[in-house]
């Protein structure tokens, strides 16, 4: 393929999914349809095919998508104090869960397809939030021999676990935030 064929399939692809965004956000991977997709596009569904070569891989874009927003939000509220940036990440990745279970409509937070792509998803974006994560826990964390990326892995899988059980069984919320980061760094139970 010539370097303008590469740049025209760039420019389409980054189109296709800006189009596909408000779409997604709608109806979730498991309701969502290619052929519902070129219609809001214009387009035959294999043109769309041309670009994206399934409907996970669009998908996959889409989160990649959101995953540099949520950066995006995490640089812009950046503070010096790494509790207040680990509260930001957690209103941040919070958000979007509680808002949709309160609403009628609620496809993203039902949809395991979600999760499971977040959790496989090999792109620099996932690292970049890592990385996000193992500073903050350096700040909070002094310890010589201890793993900042395993910490922020494990941080975030909690979190995970935070967004999977309200979707399982709904409770107060008010202070999930809080409670995640004190039971993530304090543990259920304190020796006395």
């Amino acid at each position: 393929m010539n370097k303008i064929n590469q740049e025209i399939n760039k420019i389409k692809k980054e189109l296709y999914l800006q189009e596909s965004i408000e779409y997604f956000d709608k109806v979730g991977f498991k309701n969502s349809k290619i052929n519902e997709i070129s219609k809001i596009l214009d387009i035959s569904v294999g043109t769309i095919y041309n670009i994206f070569n399934s409907k996970e891989e669009l998908y996959l874009e889409y989160l990649i998508y959101k995953l540099k927003g949520f950066l995006k939000n995490l640089e812009n509220e950046k503070t010096d104090d790494p509790y207040n940036n680990l509260t930001v990440y957690l209103k941040y990745k919070y958000e979007i869960f509680i808002k949709n279970n309160e609403s009628e409509s609620n496809p993203i937070t039902n949809d395991p397809y979600f999760f499971h792509t977040l959790d496989v998803a090999n792109h620099p974006i996932v690292d970049d939030i890592y990385v996000y994560l193992e500073n903050q826990f350096k700040l909070i964390i002094e310890e010589p021999h201890i793993s900042y990326r395993h910490i922020a892995i494990l941080f975030k899988k909690f979190s995970d676990g935070f967004i999977e059980s309200y979707i399982l069984e709904p409770y107060e919320i008010e202070n999930i935030i809080d409670h995640t980061i004190t039971m993530f760094l304090n543990g259920l139970l304190r020796k006395k």
